[in-house]
């Protein structure tokens, strides 16, 4: 049970060669996890840094094919997990895979890190082929509209013409969820280039009230290595999962350790600003002052701003601010704790190895006895997972609001 580390073709997905990589840290996520009132949702992250490798574990014979291996962009490293179950030649389940970004090369080692094709796509903007530029001359009026879809589907007609539809764009995504009829609609209007980046527009759709979790994950196709695009429904913004994972918690023991449980109070209030300038900026206040009124002992007023130049539609403003208070209204709990993928039950069989969950699904955590947290069953959604190139696997979880507070 272990690591597995193989280069890969980025345009094509084709697994080229393994590679012996001695330490790195990994991390991937659904949505930003952090505790705090100023966080936006987003779009998750794949992670993989402290990558140095010796040349002597490249396997090529000269500085060409070193190079060649090794190209930023053009290259890849895929992180693939093996189990016991899966034969000695296995190539395993893949978990991250990313570009090779910028290399620091050395006499005895090269190292880089790498990154992921969501970071890729913060370099390709959402704009038609043959349209910026020309009309009259000099200016853009092209207009991308999207009508009557689900935000999904919105997504992935933005993602599919920032990478098929572009010359050299092509990358091994499946775009699922193309044409879902939904009641949603967005304008990108090609002169507004600066706002059009496709990752940022990933996180404007992310970030709207019941916004659908975005991610793309990567799977093994034959000896190539393809992503899913995979997304929450306007229905349920979470991506949907065959099986919930179960983990417990004890002061005797049990299949998550080292938990810690985090508290932050809350917000009640969220002015947000849009485009416009002056007087003619567009405002919306999102409220919510139900800890701050009535008959039980009263919170004090917290409040906090929130800023989208990019928003020209009121209604849009709403929903970003309201997804900002709905995410704050309530004092918060955040749960955090580590798994060992190699554990395995009496039978030999795995127990949680990577490759059986993944961030944005839902685990039961039955935790027994802990100081600040009555006993019981809490369902909490898995938002980010790291380590290295060891087995055990830190979790942080969705923060939920506080049934202590």
């Amino acid at each position: 049970m272990a690591w597995r580390a193989y280069i890969v073709d980025t345009i094509s997905g084709q697994l080229l060669c393994p590679i012996d990589l001695p330490n790195f840290s990994w991390s991937v996520s659904v949505a930003d996890s952090s505790l705090s009132t100023t966080k936006s949702k987003g779009v998750g992250q794949d992670e993989v840094s402290g990558l140095k490798v010796p040349w002597t574990a490249v396997p090529a014979n000269s500085p060409g094919e070193r190079s060649r291996l090794l190209a930023p962009d053009r290259r890849s490293i895929a992180l693939c997990w093996t189990s016991p179950l899966d034969s000695e030649d296995a190539i395993g389940t893949p978990i991250l895979c990313g570009l090779i970004g910028q290399r620091k090369d050395g006499p005895l080692d090269t190292d880089f890190s790498l990154t992921s094709i969501y970071g890729l796509l913060g370099d390709r903007y959402l704009v038609r082929e043959g349209v910026y530029g020309t009309a009259n001359g000099s200016t853009s009026a092209d207009v991308i509209d999207f009508n009557n879809l689900s935000l999904r589907a919105i997504a992935a007609e933005a993602g599919w013409l920032c990478t098929n539809a572009k010359p050299g764009g092509g990358l091994p995504i499946d775009w699922h969820y193309r044409g879902e009829q939904g009641s949603h609609q967005r304008e990108y209007d090609s002169w507004d280039i600066q706002n059009l980046k496709c990752s940022d527009v990933w996180d404007k759709i992310a970030n709207v009230e019941n916004g659908p979790d975005l991610q793309l994950r990567p799977k093994l196709s034959g000896n190539t290595i393809r992503f899913d695009f995979l997304a929450g429904s306007d229905a349920d913004p979470n991506i949907a999962q065959d099986t919930i994972l179960e983990l417990s918690s004890s002061p005797y023991g049990g299949t998550l350790e080292n938990m810690t449980i985090d508290h932050l109070g809350a917000v009640h209030r969220v002015y947000a600003s849009g485009s416009g300038t002056d007087k003619a900026q567009l405002c919306h206040l999102s409220e919510d002052l139900s800890l701050v009124n009535g008959n039980h002992e009263p919170f004090p007023l917290r409040e906090m701003t929130y800023s989208d130049t990019d928003a020209a539609d009121a209604n849009l403003l709403r929903q970003h601010a309201d997804g900002v208070l709905a995410a704050n209204h309530a004092p918060l709990m955040q749960i955090k704790g580590e798994l060992h993928a190699n554990d395995v039950s009496v039978f030999g069989t795995p127990l949680h190895p990577l490759g059986s969950f993944w961030p944005g699904e839902t685990m039961r955590l039955d935790i027994q006895g802990f100081p600040s947290l009555a006993d019981g069953v809490y369902e909490c959604r898995l938002m980010q997972m790291s380590g290295d190139q060891s087995d055990k696997v830190s979790l942080i979880f969705d923060a939920m609001e506080d049934p202590m507070a």
